[in-house]
């Protein structure tokens, strides 16, 4: 998939509109139905986003609007696999002042000449003040005069759960792991480099890999989690700690939370190294104990029920 960060006169595309948080199961509908119909009629096909979150833009004072379930990256990472061709990923400031219609005739029209327009049922663009029309699915029904036929993609729901970002959020910051999961399709997950922790391996006796959380992602609760880590493409069992150790925690402000990974059978040194951690589901809520013992024997029994858990 090429990546390109402004619009470039490529003609007769299928284009998926959309800003595509988590790729979940829904955006993949619209995705590989842009996909599947250029493939068919001979075409390239191409998703149009944005770097930053448009309600981020829109709503500055709005510190969730910042949140999101992945990076940039990995969006762009799992809508390669679904064989989109092209992915523009522009940068919402430029256009946040077009009206639908300007951003439809001068973006789209002029710069994609597009065959087929995919989107999903709640789909918005366009600058919404002095009377202008609302880009919406209404509005891009109306206008296939131009040359485009419109695709919309309509709600998605898994047990009675429409199937959004906004819903995977929720569920993720309520420890809902499996639930998150289900609507992802995926499991949740974050990458980030190996780092120094606080030496407590050697106190505890149970070796961890410590990643910082990415900036901007969603967080679940502090707790400890089943999870998956990878490392140079090889995935292992393990359990994760994500929070602030409260028993042993040292008495500074600045404490970060922090995730740790015991990873079993491992027992390579990887700080510094990339890896890639996936939860699967809560195990139990983050707790201060009374002393050392009594946690390293809480961790020895989450470990064993790590072990024995069906992934």
């Amino acid at each position: 998939m090429e990546i390109l960060t402004s619009p470039d006169s490529n003609n007769n595309l299928s284009l998926a509109l959309g800003f595509f948080d988590g790729v979940h199961i829904a955006h993949k509908k619209i995705l590989s139905t842009a996909a599947e119909l250029a493939q068919k009629n001979g075409l390239k096909s191409a998703v149009i986003t944005f770097k930053k979150s448009p309600g981020a833009i829109i709503n500055p004072s709005n510190p969730a609007k910042n949140i999101n379930l992945q990076t940039l990256e990995d969006k762009l990472s799992l809508i390669e696999e679904i064989g989109v061709d092209f992915a523009y990923v522009l940068d919402f400031e430029d256009f946040k002042h077009l009206s639908a219609k300007e951003y439809l005739n001068d973006v789209l029209i002029k710069n994609f000449a597009p065959r087929f327009i995919v989107t999903g049922f709640n789909h918005t663009f366009g600058a919404r003040c002095c009377g202008n029309e609302a880009g919406n699915s209404d509005f891009l029904y109306a206008y296939q005069n131009l040359g485009y036929k419109y695709i919309e993609i309509e709600k998605m729901r898994l047990n009675n759960t429409l199937v959004s970002s906004t819903n995977v959020k929720k569920f993720i910051e309520h420890a809902y792991i499996k639930e998150a999961n289900a609507l992802l399709g995926y499991d949740f997950n974050i990458k980030n480099k190996v780092v120094s922790g606080m030496g407590l391996a050697r106190v505890l006796g149970f070796k961890t890999a410590n990643l910082n959380w990415p900036e901007n992602i969603v967080k679940p609760p502090f707790g400890v989690y089943f999870g998956v880590v990878e490392h140079n493409g090889v995935k292992y069992r393990a359990l994760l700690n994500w929070g602030i150790k409260p028993t042993v925690k040292r008495a500074i402000s600045s404490f970060e939370p922090v995730l740790e990974a015991h990873i079993l059978n491992f027992g390579k040194e990887i700080y510094g190294d990339e890896i890639r951690v996936f939860f699967k589901l809560p195990l139990r809520e983050e707790k201060k104990f009374s002393n050392i013992e009594e946690l390293k024997t809480q961790i020895a029994n989450d470990i064993k029920k790590c072990e024995n858990y069906n992934y």
